[in-house]
């Protein structure tokens, strides 16, 4: 009785490893990849809403009730600030600019982030593309099926890209000294 219950748990296991992931790092497969992470907060809406404003982080921005939608400017990824060298770092993620669809939605204290439609833009000619070609983010982090990541995003991609994203989207309320 024991052995068939212990060897039913690692059936399950496995099972579910054997499945793939659909989520790491902050990023979900929901139609194509997404990042998406919950920051909490002390700041009101309007507090929030003119820290992103300030951040130049977006254009065509569009804000609601409690929502704040645009198109992000191009991002640059901290391989360095994530711990990677860049010997280290995939050249798809040094050699390009981030950009994609942002929705920040709100609720008393904490709000949402929510980046689609990634898109990676060549910063110069080298061997995955001219500069200024854009490319999804799927084709590298997801793989043919388009309903599990690729093991080697699950590595130093998505933890470069989670810890870049999450650098500029975390707007704490930082008081300014007089001056």
């Amino acid at each position: 009785m024991r052995q068939t219950f212990i060897a039913s748990i690692l059936y399950l296991i496995l099972c579910n490893t054997a499945v793939g992931q659909r989520t790491v790092n902050n990023f979900e497969i929901e139609g194509g990849t997404i990042w998406r992470k919950v920051f909490e907060t002390n700041i009101t809406f309007e507090q929030l809403t003119e820290k992103i404003k300030d951040s130049g982080l977006f254009k065509n921005m569009e804000i609601s009730e409690s929502k704040v939608t645009g198109d992000i400017k191009q991002l640059v990824a901290d391989y360095k600030g994530s711990g990677f060298s860049r010997g280290l770092t995939p050249i798809y993620v040094l050699g390009s600019y981030f950009k994609g669809f942002s929705i920040i939605e709100f609720k008393e204290g904490k709000y949402r982030v929510t980046l689609k439609n990634i898109v990676l833009v060549q910063m110069r000619s080298d061997p995955l593309g001219e500069k200024g070609e854009e490319t999804n983010l799927d084709t590298y982090a997801l793989k043919s099926s388009k309903d599990e990541f690729k093991a080697a995003f699950m590595k130093a991609p998505s933890l470069i890209l989670n810890h870049t994203f999450e650098n500029k989207f975390s707007f704490k309320n930082n008081e300014k000294e007089d001056w």
